[in-house]
């Protein structure tokens, strides 16, 4: 005999009551079925007694209450995704209608539809609120002679529409609350929607006697004196459309950049090339604010005004279809405020805008994400009708937002730089050791112009107290020397151990992977040490090969800091260069990368630690980025003598098949903390520091570098020039 399922009555409060977040959240539910229903208005009246909601959308007939309305969890939105006027319906779960019982015991609810008279239903939801008793059995009432507070008059200048009355409800209503749901308010539908056509237009007016100052039409939240804006505009397939434009030039700037560019998966999959999104195709939209006078001259806005507007509003928003999701860029939202994390990256690196690692403070950016439900179905709701599920589609829209405030940030330093009248170039410690040593030097030399001076004005011979004071500067040279000289071993070997500790993080998952294997066989081994000895010693020999591998990832890392390394000193080059691309070329094997050497042999005078230091942040780099790339993955190494404006010097160049280094970022990829690397589990990979330390230690041996794109391999190509000494 077959079965069936019965309903209690009081799954329909779990429905509603419990599953609904807040008052607001609620509130906002309702607003979207008068969106979905073509109003052109809604009007939420918010009083101590009482909550109103009238639209004048196309209403109901007494045959669509019966068979849509009261029928829970039917939405005819999933038969029907577009409106009559071409809205996308934002819900789709057929529950916003229980939301009025997270707000009131009481509702009320009168309806009017062009092809039919007015109707009424009167609900008690805590008839619900009762023990076995089927959902069918709960009695809802009709009102006799039902009559709208305000009659609606549609589009067409007919009466149609919908009126909820709330009352006895669960909660007061507080100054604060309607003051954050004016602000959730101002962003539920995207400042676009309303520009596209009047036929779309949709307006939300807010009537409270509980803060009078709220209690108006609400005007979408933008003010237009963003210092620089960026769009993005990504199609679904491999490319994205970026536009800048800053306040101090009425020219913008518009680009194609490839996505892995701007978007990069670092994680642990083997190849971490992405040719789309999960996500699917979206609009971006940032702009970011500064607090300068000189930005407001001519506007009617005051610096207060531009301080309270960013108070309320900042944070990048996503828009779906139009209607802002909660709670993300929320400024009183504690979890979704700052969802792409800005604010650990500004505390990681807190530099300002006249250095190129300069990251944005959040409470600086106002920003929308726009997505179509559509044509993004892996982007899902979370359960809590709150949020989205943080799936891979979700992480690609957080990544690419990234990726997209990387831009941006470079745009400014670039612009900041531009407006800069004498940008210096920032000293190396060898200038400032020329300049202390030549500046004590110079008083060393004066003190004995004036003993001479004094020794032939009186005729006394050497002079104590003079004589005293040059031995003194004397001394003080030699330890200002012998000082920088321990200041640039300790750099050097920090350097070293910086380099260490990127290289560890980079190839740190074929170590885990040898350690692994080697205990795999060495288990293996005892196994067949009774049944099989043959294949107990070929178990034997693959855990010898893996222990040698660990082995020498160990002499590795405990060779990087020797003290000899440190030491300045005639040195063959290639010898160096080839030494330390062997102790990590297991690596690159490990990942199909083919290592290309050419090295010419010379000597020069150096540090073995800087060269090496030079070759493992750059070849670690081109690992790295020859990831990302579909085709064949190659890394070639150069090492040959040049002569650059009469200096004999020699270049190491390094290049690689990845994506190359897009021109945006040109300008920032030395500075410190400074990376392009976006995704995987610690969202922004990277510790910005691999070519950093490179400029620094070039900078230190008197070099240049220089970075462009290898016409062969089609990737980044590193050059670094250092003077020959002998």
């Amino acid at each position: 005999m077959a079965k069936n399922f019965s309903i209690d009555a009081r799954l329909i409060l779990q429905l509603g009551r419990d599953s609904i977040k807040n008052h607001t959240t609620a509130l906002t539910e309702l607003v979207k079925n008068s969106y979905d229903s073509d109003a052109s208005y809604v009007t939420l009246e918010i009083n101590n007694d009482f909550i109103r909601v009238t639209d004048n959308g196309f209403g109901m007939t007494e045959d669509e209450i019966d068979k849509n309305w009261l029928v829970i969890g039917y939405s005819e939105k999933r038969k029907s995704r577009e409106s009559q006027i071409g809205r996308r319906k934002t819900g789709e779960k057929g529950i916003g209608r229980i939301a009025t019982d997270r707000l009131g015991k009481d509702l009320s609810l009168i309806t009017q539809s062009e092809k039919d008279s007015i109707q009424g239903l009167q609900i008690n939801w805590d008839d619900f609120d009762v023990d076995k008793t089927p959902i069918n059995l709960i009695n809802i009432q009709e009102i006799e002679n039902p009559e709208f507070n305000k009659v609606p008059v549609n589009r067409n200048g007919k009466i149609s529409g919908t009126e909820l009355l709330i009352s006895n409800l669960r909660e007061p209503w507080k100054p604060e609350d309607i003051e954050e749901l004016y602000g959730e308010l101002s962003y539920f539908i995207s400042p676009l929607t309303n520009s596209v056509s009047t036929e779309k237009e949709f307006k939300i007016n807010l009537e409270t006697t509980i803060d009078k100052t709220f209690s108006k039409t609400v005007q979408p939240a933008i003010i237009d004196l963003a210092e620089i804006e960026l769009d993005a505009s990504y199609d679904g397939k491999d490319e994205i459309i970026y536009t800048l434009k800053n306040i101090y030039n009425s020219k913008q700037t518009t680009k194609i950049l490839k996505l892995q560019k701007l978007y990069k998966d670092i994680g642990t999959k083997e190849d971490l090339w992405k040719e789309k999104l999960h996500c699917g195709p979206f609009d971006l939209n940032l702009k970011l604010y500064v607090q300068k006078k000189d930005i407001l001259s001519g506007s009617e806005i005051t610096l207060l005004d531009l301080r309270n507007y960013l108070n309320n509003n900042a944070g990048v928003k996503i828009f779906r279809d139009g209607i802002v999701v909660k709670p993300y860029g929320f400024i009183k939202s504690t979890l979704g405020f700052d969802w792409l994390n800005l604010a650990e990256k500004k505390a990681r690196n807190p530099a300002g805008v006249g250095r190129s690692s300069y990251s944005i403070t959040p409470n600086q950016l106002v920003g929308s994400l726009s997505i179509k439900r559509d044509k993004n179905p892996n982007v899902k709701d979370s359960a809590s009708r709150e949020g989205l599920v943080e799936n891979e589609a979700f992480e690609d829209f957080k990544n690419v937002c990234l990726g997209s405030v990387n831009l941006l940030e470079s745009y400014r330093v670039e612009i900041f730089k531009k407006r800069e009248s004498d940008p210096k170039k920032k000293p190396t410690t060898n200038d400032n050791v020329r300049l202390i040593t030549r500046d004590l030097n110079d008083v060393r030399k004066e003190l004995e112009k004036i003993q001479q001076y004094v020794e032939k004005a009186e005729g006394i011979k050497g002079n104590l107290h003079i004589s005293s004071t040059i031995n003194k500067v004397g001394k003080a040279i030699e330890q200002t020397e012998k000082t920088f000289e321990e200041l640039l071993d300790e750099k050097r070997t920090l350097s070293g151990l910086a380099t260490l500790g990127i290289s560890s993080a980079v190839f740190g998952h074929e170590t885990e992977t040898a350690i692994n294997d080697l205990k795999s066989a060495a288990r293996n081994s005892m196994d067949y040490i009774d049944v099989d000895i043959i294949k107990a010693k070929e178990e034997l020999e693959k855990a010898y090969k893996q222990a040698k591998l660990v082995a020498g990832w160990g002499s590795f890392a405990l060779t990087r800091v020797e003290r000899e390394k440190r030491i300045e000193r005639r040195r063959k080059i290639s010898k160096v260069v080839s030494d330390t691309i062997k102790q990590v070329e297991p690596a690159f094997l490990a990942k199909s990368i083919t290592l290309e050497i050419n090295l010419e042999d010379f000597y020069t005078k150096t540090f073995q630690m800087d060269i090496e230091s030079i070759v493992l942040n750059l070849i670690t780099n081109a690992y790295t980025f020859c990831l990302h790339q579909k085709r064949s993955r190659k890394i070639r190494i150069d090492v040959y003598k040049e002569v650059i404006k009469t200096n004999l010097g020699f270049v190491i160049s390094v290049s690689d098949s990845g994506y190359g280094v897009p021109k945006e970022y040109l300008h920032r990829i030395f500075s410190p903390l400074f990376s392009t690397k976006i995704g995987g589990e610690r969202k922004q990979n990277g510790t910005g520091l691999g070519l950093t330390i490179v400029k620094s230690i070039v900078d230190e041996l008197d070099g240049e570098i220089t970075v462009t794109r290898d016409k062969d391999l089609k990737g980044a190509k590193f050059r670094v020039w250092i003077p020959i000494k002998n």
